[in-house]
């Protein structure tokens, strides 16, 4: 009888440590830690010439030479409006009224590890006048990087005059 009790008890151990083993190795695996580097370690770093930051805005400008007969400066700026919305603004301004203003801002992202890529563009003209403006806002996917380019010309009598202007990249998470 007592083989019969050893036989029995060893079962109930074996299916013991069998069901602990399965326990613990859920445990593990559902408490992995994911090693890879977050979007939130380039802090700091340095893209095509925009600073990765967590600001909730960032501002560009381009102000013309000394020499520059029209365009006197453009802008872009970027902010962060909560809950993956990001506000966008631009503006050229010239030094008198012209043929031809324009204004093109590029919203580009990155994660980080890698160069800004184009997410979305908008081109703006207006005719015989000295500025343009816009302003809008967009959603867009969280977890990454995001700034502004602009690019600014004022042409008058055939010649233009152009110049651009871009943002640090901010954190939208």
């Amino acid at each position: 009888m007592r083989t019969r009790e050893r036989g029995s008890m060893k079962k109930v151990m074996n299916l013991k440590s069998l069901l602990f083993c399965a326990m613990l190795a859920l445990a593990i695996s559902l408490n992995a830690v994911n090693v890879q580097a977050g979007t939130l370690d380039y802090l700091g770093n340095t893209i095509d010439g925009s600073v990765l930051t967590d600001e909730q805005e960032s501002s560009g400008e381009y102000l013309s030479v000394a020499r520059s007969t029209y365009l006197h400066q453009g802008t872009v700026r970027i902010t962060n409006n909560g809950n993956g919305y990001v506000g966008i603004f631009g503006g050229t301004e010239c030094n008198v009224s012209c043929n031809t203003v324009k204004l093109n801002v590029y919203l580009e992202r990155s994660s980080g590890n890698g160069n800004f890529y184009s997410y979305q563009k908008w081109e703006n003209v207006e005719y015989n006048t000295n500025s343009v403006y816009m302003s809008t806002q967009v959603k867009v996917e969280k977890g990454y990087y995001y700034r502004l380019r602009g690019y600014h010309s004022c042409t008058k009598n055939g010649v233009i005059e152009n110049g651009g202007s871009v943002t640090n990249g901010i954190y939208i998470g």
